[in-house]
């Protein structure tokens, strides 16, 4: 130890260079794991992935387009023929 340093209980301890301390800020992609920055996103999910591609790839939809998305109307069912009376054969049916 030297002077300046005995009279202090607790080590110094070195600042964290600039960059560093930027990747501690950084988020973690929930489909590539890779570390990126939120407001350079291009998912509508900033937080939690790093682009439109992986967003996409892990929810099998984008939110962007899950919210333009519109319902398809119900395909009506043709109606049914009436079924003819146990002792009556039907119209199409063939005699043998």
């Amino acid at each position: 130890m030297n002077a300046t340093t005995e009279d202090r209980d607790e080590p110094m301890q070195p600042e964290l260079p600039a960059r560093n301390a930027e990747a501690l800020a950084m988020q973690r992609c929930k489909r590539c794991q890779l570390l990126y920055s939120a407001n350079k996103s291009t998912s509508a999910l900033k937080l939690t992935y790093c682009s439109f591609l992986c967003e996409l790839g892990d929810l099998g939809f984008s939110m962007q387009g899950l919210e333009h998305m519109e319902r398809a109307p119900k395909a009506e069912a043709a109606p049914e023929a009436p079924e003819a009376p146990a002792g009556e054969l039907a119209p199409s049916a063939a005699i043998i």
